[in-house]
């Protein structure tokens, strides 16, 4: 009687569960996303958006609706939502450098870039003094942490902050002060040996903003350099170090208005020369300098590549379950599989993360994840590409992304391999039920 009763339940169970395989078999966009998150474009749209890349990329239009997850057939162009363009806009025209270079004259530019290479002491910097016919005065001496040097029998006197010639004024100063010495018998020699390690601060759009610590050298630099020779090039205070040691410009950089605030003087550089191979001016920095990189309304590919102002590598986190793999270690993934060279796109990444190839007709046909954060925005979003889709259109760069620092990948299977294991886990449920009498 019971077993007449469940009769009319067979069918409507079966096919409830054969459509269930069919809907999650080829699903990897989440149920649970909402709709105003969701980016829409017609397939159609993918050529004419490839075509017209490149006035994308060199247009500062931007999207009035944001959106944050694109499915496998609409195209992915980073960029700045309306809203945050036009503060972006307004701050940058509230914000004027009228004491830059690119507001004054040729003779005021090239008076200014020479200021800015001679450099102000800092503490640790070591220098050589001489005093001619006055041994006992000399010595070779480092700027303290409280900024003074210290000489043989007399007081400390001030360094940090000066120049080398106005720290010659002063030694000069102070022994005639003390009556050690005759003004007109005093002739003083200073040399640096080397340049401390300072302190500097980036702003704008650098992956790792803040406060850096440049021109630091290891043990063995320092050893190895160790040549009783004057001078020190001071090669780690370049602005190329200062911007590596922010993790690198980042795509939405204006490379060819860089600022550096030294006091209250500000000095406007172009650096693009640096990425196209052209000559680019030379500053040395100093302790407290601020380095700061505008932001443009739009991300240009031509900047994710090695250079001296940008990551040389990036480290991507990548998930990796797909059958027959249980674990990332299965799949090959390990620690060298998610570093890659700056500029790699997707395709590349998922061939790292082991999700391409197998059997063509069962498993091959799986999708991949892209999770970034957009450096125009701040905002994550998420990008869904069929890896058949995506290598059919890997050379338009808005079907295959670049990726970015800290970005994540994650494959999922095939429609095929989810149907075998959905019938798999219904068989698991469907075998004690038969055993039991109720199917």
């Amino acid at each position: 009687m019971f077993s007449n009763f469940i009769q009319p339940f067979k069918v409507d169970l079966l096919l409830v569960i054969f459509s269930l395989c069919f809907m999650l078999s080829g699903c990897v966009t989440p149920t649970l996303t909402q709709e105003n998150d969701l980016c829409h474009q017609p397939a159609n749209a993918v050529n004419k958006s490839a075509v017209n890349n490149s006035a994308v990329k060199n247009s500062t239009k931007v999207e009035a609706k944001p959106c944050h997850y694109y499915d496998s057939s609409t195209p992915y162009v980073r960029r700045r939502w309306q809203d945050d363009s036009t503060v972006l806009v307004n701050k940058m025209e509230s914000d004027p450098t009228s004491n830059s270079l690119e507001n004054e004259g040729p003779g005021l530019q090239t008076d200014l870039k020479a200021q800015f290479n001679v450099l102000n002491l800092s503490s640790g910097d070591r220098l050589n003094i001489e005093i001619l016919n006055g041994e006992e005065f000399s010595s070779e001496v480092e700027v303290n942490a409280d900024g003074f040097i210290y000489l043989p029998f007399i007081p400390a006197i001030k360094a940090r902050g000066l120049k080398i010639e106005s720290l010659k004024v002063s030694i000069r100063q102070l022994l005639i002060d003390e009556q050690l010495m005759l003004a007109g018998a005093i002739r003083i020699s200073i040399t640096p040996l080397k340049w401390a390690p300072i302190e500097v601060s980036v702003s704008g759009a650098v992956f790792e903003p803040g406060t850096h610590f440049i021109n630091h050298k290891s043990d063995t630099e320092i050893t190895d350099d160790n040549g009783g020779h004057t001078g020190d090039q001071a090669s780690g205070r370049s602005i190329a170090s200062a911007l590596r040691s922010s993790g690198g410009i980042s795509p939405d950089a204006d490379i060819k208005a860089i600022t550096v605030t030294r006091g209250e003087q500000t000095i406007t550089l172009d650096l693009s020369g640096v990425i196209y191979g052209s000559s680019t001016p030379h500053l040395t920095l100093m302790a407290g300098d601020h380095i700061h990189v505008p932001q443009l309304n739009q991300f240009n590919d031509e900047l994710a590549r090695p250079s001296q102002i940008t990551a040389p590598g990036i480290r991507v986190f990548i998930s990796n379950l797909t059958q027959p793999a249980s674990s990332n270690s299965q799949s090959a993934v390990d620690t060298e599989a998610t570093r890659f060279p700056y500029g790699t796109r997707l395709l590349s990444g998922a061939i790292g993360a082991n999700c391409i190839g197998g059997a063509q007709s069962t498993n091959a046909s799986r999708h991949v994840i892209l999770i970034t954060k957009n450096p125009l925005t701040k905002q994550i979003d998420v990008v869904e590409r069929s890896l058949d889709n995506l290598m059919v259109h890997s050379w338009k760069p808005n079907m295959n992304p670049i990726l970015l620092p800290g970005d994540g990948i994650a494959c999922y299977d095939s429609g095929i391999t989810n149907i075998r294991e959905i019938a798999k886990t219904f068989t698991e449920i469907l075998l004690p039920a038969t055993l039991l009498g109720l199917l």
